[in-house]
């Protein structure tokens, strides 16, 4: 019980620093794009995309820090902490630099060649940039002492820090639009933001752990093992954020940076259906870490009730957003955007929902050190993708993008499926049960039922409420009382209980 408060408390806390950060961008979102233009927040947008891809320029050493350290405190040998933390510290700090210098003879390809970026912009994104590259080593730095965090348990500590800085990436430029509408101003207040929380983050760690005062050594052997852990995960870091960040790449440069914004805008919003995974597999990866070394067999059933909870509670927002995607963006972000980002967010919501579930098997393979399978699953999907966005991005534009996008979606969550299944300790050979195939059909029909009233009643949210009402209650109780086993039901109360801070 004690651990499962613990992880509980640990996935409230992600929910928080995670959350509140969505519900600055929607309020924030909109006077943004009235105040920079479509053009200029399509540049901020893909700079957004720019920095969230040089972030995980650590090469996959963040995660192995993580797994190395839960791994020391599992088996009780703390005195090896500093060497392996600082280690990495230095190690980030020269994956960091060179990500910004990458960036920086990056940058006047990206912004003459790669997007269509109007002329009149061009000086302005590219000074951006500029900063942007000066961000690079901040982020990830600051990576790895939340690594070192979380592997320790303290989500508070890292989520006091991160939730302030991920709000003022939506503030910041609030505020200085009422100076300027320069995007190198705007860029400049989030640079400040990532420096104080790169000083704030190593007080605590000292703070936290004070063996880290203690006289270190370079030691090679542990960068190595750093890398040789991180070599695979290296290879995922860098195609991972291909792959989330290609659709608005491909939109800017075949269409227009204008209309990543309508693509963009949706995309922001339903994907933050993440932090529901991100919260709970964030605070899981380390519990597996620990778990690998010697208890893998317990992975598989915490594993299942993370996958049943995540089901639970992400399927009926899906289904919300399936019918009422039109009028949230048309109250949210007003009408034009409505016509020209519905049938996005849609595709999206779906392929969301995929993906939340799909993090369960990828968190899983990284845990337990087989971070060589997902990053050749990866591969093995990138030009396929790649090959699929360009022949239905251009036959129906950014809806055919976010089409390729949600079924790129489904063969990653399948194959990451088998492949953890195969590789966790006593491999389940069921076959597909008929009881398991009706529960799959009473989902996807859930979901099309709500696709449809939308498409239905397309132009009255009062006709289409009381039904989708009908239709939601329904699936929740279907959801709880059948699609759930005892077990799991109450494996799962438990884990709501906890995270509402309720439990005796």
């Amino acid at each position: 019980m004690k651990a499962l408060s613990s992880l509980a408390c640990n996935t409230r806390w992600n929910l928080v620093g995670l959350g509140v950060p969505v519900v600055v961008a929607i309020f924030s979102i909109p006077p943004l794009i009235n105040g920079l233009g479509a053009e200029r927040f399509g540049v901020l947008a893909i700079g957004w995309a720019v920095m969230g891809y040089f972030a995980l320029f650590d090469l996959g050493l963040g995660q192995a820090t993580t797994k190395f350290v839960s791994e020391y405190m599992e088996q009780e040998k703390r005195g090896r902490l500093p060497d392996l933390i600082w280690n990495s510290f230095i190690s980030h700090l020269g994956l960091g630099l060179f990500g910004g210098a990458v960036l920086i003879s990056l940058s006047p390809w990206l912004i003459n060649k790669a997007f269509i970026i109007p002329a009149y912009l061009r000086e302005e994104a590219a000074n951006a940039f500029l900063l942007l590259a000066f961000s690079v080593p901040l982020v990830v730095v600051s990576a790895c002492l939340r690594g070192v965090l979380e592997a320790i348990h303290r989500f508070d500590l890292v989520n006091m820090v991160k939730l302030p800085a991920s709000v003022l990436n939506y503030i910041g430029p609030l505020v200085i639009l009422t100076f300027s509408n320069n995007l190198a101003a705007i860029i400049g207040i989030i640079l400040a933001s990532r420096a104080l929380v790169l000083v704030i983050l190593v007080f605590i760690c000292l703070r936290v752990l004070p063996m880290l005062k203690a006289r270190f050594c370079i030691r090679w052997d542990i960068v190595k093992k750093l890398l040789g852990f991180g070599g695979w995960l290296t290879v995922s870091s860098l195609v991972t954020p291909i792959i989330t960040f290609l659709d608005r790449f491909f939109i800017a440069g075949l269409l227009s940076v204008g209309a990543v914004t309508y693509y963009a805008t949706p995309y922001e919003v339903v994907t933050k259906l993440w932090i529901f995974s991100a919260s709970l597999l964030g605070a899981l990866f380390p519990v597996f870490s620990a778990l690998s070394v010697q208890r893998a067999h317990e992975i598989r059933g915490l594993s299942s009730q993370a996958f049943h909870f995540l089901l639970v509670v992400v399927t009926p927002l899906v289904g919300l957003l399936l019918t009422f995607a039109r009028e949230l963006l048309e109250v949210w972000v007003g009408l034009d955007f409505a016509q020209q980002s519905t049938a996005v967010a849609k595709w999206l919501a779906v392929g969301v929902l995929v993906n939340v579930l799909a993090q369960v098997p990828y968190t899983i393979l990284q845990s337990i050190g087989r971070a060589d399978v997902v990053a050749k699953l990866q591969l093995m999907q990138l030009p396929l993708y790649a090959l699929l966005m360009v022949c239905l991005g251009e036959m129906f534009g950014s809806v055919g993008v976010a089409m390729a996008w949600t079924v790129r979606a489904l063969a990653d969550a399948a194959l990451m499926a088998i492949a953890a299944n195969r590789l966790l300790p006593n491999p389940s050979k069921r076959p597909i049960t008929p009881a398991a195939l009706l529960k799959a059909g009473m989902i996807l029909a859930f979901l099309f039922l709500a696709w449809v009233l939308d498409s239905v009643y397309r132009f009255s949210i009062a006709s289409k409420a009381l039904p989708s009402v009908v239709l939601l209650t329904l699936f929740i109780y279907w959801q709880w009382f059948y699609l759930l086993d005892r077990s799991t039901h109450n494996q799962v109360l438990k884990w709501v209980r906890q995270m509402a801070g309720v439990a005796r």
